[in-house]
């Protein structure tokens, strides 16, 4: 019976932390069509996630420009949501992105990373 609960309870485990990690299907594709709608990024920004934090508190873009945006993970695995908008970048993936007015915009890690992985925030303004 011990044997039983003990294997029950991984596999539940094993199933829970693999419905963690899937994706979300909200990832915007960056070849074909919707890339070539935005245009060629003028410049690109590095968001650099470490330690459960982001290199900066703020970046900022330009409304009507398009930007590269680069996810650099130094240590462990993010993933970087652009909160109200389809933009989620992977690590290590460049994604072209475009805002037509100015505002701002919350950046959270997408990809659950430890115990500080809700302090993983920043912000993204549109001037």
């Amino acid at each position: 019976m011990k044997k039983w609960f003990a294997f029950a309870s991984v596999l539940v485990l094993t199933i829970v932390i693999a419905a963690c990690g899937a994706n979300n299907g909200n990832s915007v594709e960056t070849s074909g069509a919707a890339a070539e709608e935005l245009g060629t990024p003028t410049s690109e920004i590095v968001i650099t996630a470490k330690n459960y934090e982001f290199d900066q508190k703020e970046y900022k873009i330009k409304a009507g420009e398009t930007v590269g945006l680069k996810l650099a993970s130094v240590d462990g695995v993010h993933g970087v949501s652009i909160l109200k908008t389809d933009y989620d970048i992977k690590k290590d993936e460049t994604v072209p992105v475009k805002f037509d007015k100015p505002g701002t915009y919350n950046i959270i890690c997408n990809v659950p990373c430890g115990g500080g992985h809700a302090l993983m925030k920043a912000k993204l303004v549109v001037e």
